[in-house]
């Protein structure tokens, strides 16, 4: 019984998981960059150079959770609402493990005004250029009829 849920979960998460194309893995990880750079000047008013080494694991972070949340298989990205629904689902899997990874490579930043600076705005930034940047459908409404 417990082998059989195990390989049941192993194999829908095996499933989901698919990494993006150069193009997007580089623009994706700019933009992370971008809002980590920000939440740090803004929030905590740290320099720039001093945030680049504790920027790479945290990016990488909110990398992987986005690849095992599905966001880049190629059939979510044919509709609107199930590349929202998977990056919503990345976003809840990457906040934890973006909270756990601020504590462990940068406790400069494991402050809660700088937390929820980077989730607030990159969760926006990312849903408003993902969808432009992976050519999904705007006018699929949402259900299961083709237009």
């Amino acid at each position: 019984m417990a082998t059989s849920v195990l390989q049941n979960t192993s194999r829908m998460v095996l499933r989901q998981v698919r990494f993006p194309s150069f193009f997007r893995a580089v623009t994706e990880t700019l933009l992370f960059s971008g809002v980590f750079l920000a939440a740090g000047h803004v929030s905590l008013g740290a320099p720039l150079l001093e945030m680049l080494g504790p920027m790479v694991p945290i990016v990488f972070v909110m990398m992987l959770s986005m690849v095992i949340s599905g966001v880049y298989r190629r059939e979510i990205n044919n509709s609107i609402m199930n590349l929202f629904i998977h990056s919503v689902y990345g976003y809840v899997f990457g906040s934890v493990m973006f909270v756990a990874s601020v504590y462990v490579f940068a406790p400069q930043f494991a402050t809660l005004k700088f937390q929820f600076f980077f989730l607030f705005f990159s969760f926006f930034i990312m849903n408003t250029m993902r969808p432009l940047i992976s050519g999904t459908d705007f006018m699929d409404g949402g259900g299961r009829r083709t237009n």
